[in-house]
């Protein structure tokens, strides 16, 4: 019923006007917590709260750190698992928004960690990165490519819920892009909608549209927003979007991390 709702108001143009008491509401709500983490972890950078909502949908600071962390080390993991040997990477968060994940990619790869870049299309949210996350390397990108980095230069490009708010002519444009910063050989890992978020298609036209294997957006808000979602059948992504890539699969996370969207990873044909 709640995503019935959700549909019924997007439909009106009223979801700026909820986003906003929702935002109000959640600020107060989390306010104790929050205090205490920042008590506690004075060093630990916190996002401003409007940045963090308008990113994640919420403003409480131990989740942040918490499901940063461990998401994190769900992309960490698949780099150490999937690129040979030894040597230092670049690695690149496109979509990074307030540091949630990228700022723990350092420490979670290690000696692997050999320059880890960001960027973003929401120019506030690069700002306080390059203020607080010194030690990576943040850039602006634009709702559509280009990236500002250099044709095969990146070895490992990960993403997380971005795709999932793109309509499907930037679905093409950002694989594309994507694939042009990586260099033959290189991984990419990112995450979609998938059969989990099933429950989000209100409409019949949409669940049919699933159904044939079609990709779904629910518009009627900014494109590249929380609230404009993509969903993904899984062989619209291997046959589609994913098919300028080799050993493409779907992976699954441990549970614990806490990532109900499907986890794709792919690798740019050599030659």
């Amino acid at each position: 019923m709640k995503y019935h709702i959700l549909n019924a108001t997007r439909s009106l143009g009223l979801l700026p006007v909820l986003d906003r008491v929702a935002f109000v509401r959640k600020q107060a709500g989390a306010a104790a917590r929050n205090r205490a983490f920042v008590a506690a972890y004075p060093d630990f950078a916190v996002p401003p709260a409007d940045l963090a909502f308008d990113a994640y949908n919420k403003v409480d600071w131990a989740d942040y750190h918490d499901s940063g962390r461990a998401q994190a080390g769900v992309f960490a993991g698949l780099i150490r698992d999937h690129m040979a040997g030894d040597a230092p990477l670049h690695v690149l968060e496109w979509g990074c928004g307030p540091g949630r994940l990228i700022r723990h990619m350092p420490e979670l790869l290690g000696a692997r960690a050999g320059r880890i870049s960001g960027t973003d299309y929401n120019a506030a949210t690069i700002d306080w990165c390059r203020a607080k996350l010194p030690e990576i390397g943040f850039a602006l990108n634009g709702l559509a490519p280009p990236l500002p980095i250099a044709d095969a230069s990146v070895d490992v490009v990960y993403n997380f819920s971005v795709f999932t708010h793109l309509s499907e002519a930037m679905h093409h444009a950002w694989t594309a892009e994507l694939r042009r910063v990586l260099r033959p050989g290189g991984m990419l890992i990112a995450t979609t909608h998938g059969d989990h978020y099933r429950y989000l298609l209100t409409r019949q036209a949409e669940a049919d549209a699933y159904a044939r294997g079609e990709i779904v957006t629910q518009k009627r808000f900014a494109e590249g927003k929380k609230w404009y979602f993509a969903l993904h059948p899984p062989e619209w992504v291997r046959r589609i979007l994913l098919a300028g890539f080799e050993r493409v699969a779907m992976m699954r996370p441990d549970p614990a991390a806490g990532m109900a969207q499907d986890v794709w990873i792919g690798f740019k044909p050599h030659g």
